[in-house]
């Protein structure tokens, strides 16, 4: 990315980021509050940071536009996890360290050094001990099979690609999902894990500001980052409740209508606008940037990662960039900003995966039997959100006695039926279909044909399906379901890009490659071990590796 190419004004004002205060002397403003550690954002990374820093016997102080909690709270708690945890002990899962680094180095490619990834798996049971210490539980069964999510009762499933032929060349599967003891069934699944961190984190002695937008980076004469200059909205005033009650109730109705929230973020917006105060936090030993990514920000989305605008945003408000663009202000190099993580799941109802998932050409191009955002990824990079299920009449039928509570979560369940009775079509032959859904009707009966030979085992699949794993398409009536963007449920997207950091550190990287003093970066704010393609409880994982990484630097900072 060309930085002279860039309309960096304009990107910074959608996130409410300004150019950094140079200071020649810390004497030249008023200091509002006082910390060695400032840690911006008060998520699931912002409060490992903290923690860490708390535990290493020096100040810390979270700054948070809203309440605390980011995308972490809006999760399904799952951390990615293994190598002998705890419970995969408990459960008589066999797992080890290398195991789960040889089935991760195909997922996260070269997004980070070996040594890191290696790192992270060697430290793995330590960091599932470490969440469990500070108040995370875990209790229930090891799911078997493969699944989305599991049902209530279950606290280790396979989440990634575990169970792919392909992945199981170099290693042996095991469940390392890890989903926090504590789910209700009609209510939002991250707090589970994100409370226990927070109530850690403040119990510790974390100083709260909240409501306090991070506006610029404050920085002396060499350029160290010093502190962080914000815009706060008094929470004890009528202003602070009105806020607080438009980002919650704007978090509420996301989900339910993105429009209405939005109109509830613009009125946020006015009134932080009106009635914010500026204030300054003076960062002793260095400031942690943990805010989330920019899904949240349609110009950011737009100009860096445009074949994503027709996901539902997954997160918070607070996922606006700011964090990001802070980082930059200062010279810190962004990587991989267009990339982002959209999720197709397909399974359950378990037949679903076993069927062909074709473009609107009527060609498949990808294994169905792979992680949803494994198969996202091609979904969106390569066939414009399209993604459509072909299956015949025996395997629509067995489908829907397949969704239950018994193999699914309540929201999976409201997801599917709406899919069987607003989202499929049908009709008496393949020719039919292929019209209905606006698919060339030789190259979808062609597909057909080639799939129901790989499926009796008469020839190889292209992309690597056993033919265990596979249905064959026979009986009239067929079926296509349009699992594409906007139809089928729900395609949720997080970005995964950001600010390079040291990843021995989490010092945020100059874009010659110097670390920038007193400032590190983590979470998604950062590249990380999740940057490359997302697995359930990966970002999670990550958030802890580099939340703690970064508030132990800072802590020891000079």
């Amino acid at each position: 990315m060309n930085d002279e190419t860039e309309d960096w004004d304009g990107l910074r004002a959608s996130a409410g980021v300004a150019p950094p205060l140079r200071l020649a002397s810390s004497g030249e403003i008023v200091w509002h509050f006082e910390t060695d550690v400032a840690v911006i954002g008060f998520g699931g990374a912002g409060a490992c940071a903290a923690i860490e820093a708390l535990d290493q016997g020096v100040r810390a102080a979270v700054i948070d536009r809203f309440e605390g909690g980011g995308a972490t709270a809006m999760s399904g708690s799952v951390m990615y996890a293994g190598g002998g945890t705890r419970l995969q002990k408990q459960l008589g899962i066999e797992d080890t360290a290398e195991n789960m680094r040889a089935y991760l180095a195909h997922e996260v490619g070269d997004v980070v050094r070996p040594e890191t990834l290696k790192q992270f798996c060697d430290t793995s049971v330590e960091c599932n001990d470490w969440v469990q210490h500070n108040g995370v539980r875990y209790a229930g069964k090891a799911y078997d099979h493969k699944t989305t999510y599991p049902p209530a009762g279950y606290s280790l499933y396979y989440s990634g690609n575990e169970l792919n032929a392909a992945r199981q060349v170099d290693s042996t599967p095991a469940q390392r999902g890890h989903i926090a003891k504590g789910i209700k069934p009609w209510s939002a699944f991250g707090p589970a894990f994100y409370k226990p961190l927070r109530k850690s984190a403040l119990k510790k002695g974390a100083q709260k500001i909240f409501q306090a937008r991070a506006r610029r980076l404050v920085i002396d004469k060499t350029g160290r980052v010093i502190g962080v200059e914000i815009a706060r909205v008094d929470p004890a005033s009528w202003a602070g409740f009105v806020h607080r009650r438009y980002a919650r109730w704007a978090g509420r109705l996301h989900m339910v209508s993105a429009p209405l929230a939005d109109r509830l973020r613009a009125r946020l917006a006015r009134l932080e606008d009106r009635h914010a105060q500026i204030a300054h936090v003076r960062a002793k030993k260095g400031v942690v940037i943990a805010s989330g990514g920019f899904i949240f920000n349609r110009t950011l989305v737009k100009h860096f990662a445009p074949k994503y605008r027709r996901t539902l945003r997954l997160g918070t408000t607070g996922d606006d960039g700011s964090g990001i663009l802070l980082g930059h202000t200062v010279g810190g190099a962004l990587h991989r900003m267009e990339h982002a993580s959209a999720w197709r799941f397909i399974n359950p109802p378990a037949t679903w995966p076993k069927t062909a998932l074709v473009n609107r050409k009527g060609e498949r191009y990808v294994d169905e039997t792979l992680y949803g955002a494994s198969i996202g990824a091609p979904m969106f990079e390569d066939q414009d959100g399209q993604a459509i299920l072909i299956m015949d009449h025996e395997a629509f039928e067995r489908s829907k006695t397949e969704i239950s509570r018994k193999t699914a979560r309540p929201i999976t369940i409201l997801q599917t039926r709406l899919a069987f009775k607003y989202a499929s079509k049908s009709a008496d032959t393949l020719e039919g279909l292929a019209k209905r859904i606006k698919a060339d009707p030789e190259t979808l009966k062609a597909t057909v044909e080639a799939y129901n030979k790989a499926a009796r085992g008469e020839s190889a699949d292209p992309f690597g399906k056993s033919p265990d794993q596979m249905v064959e398409i026979t009986t009239a009536p067929f079926y296509a379901v349009d699992m594409s963007a906007g139809a089928g449920g729900a395609t949720p997207c997080i970005t995964l890009g950001g600010l390079q950091v040291d990843e021995d550190t989490g010092h945020v990287l100059h874009a010659d490659g110097h670390a920038i003093a007193g400032l590190y970066a983590a979470g998604r704010s950062a590249v990380g071990i999740a940057s490359n393609i997302y697995l359930s409880g990966l970002s999670l994982a990550d958030g802890v590796f580099s939340g703690r990484r970064a508030g132990r630097s800072a802590a020891h900072s000079e």
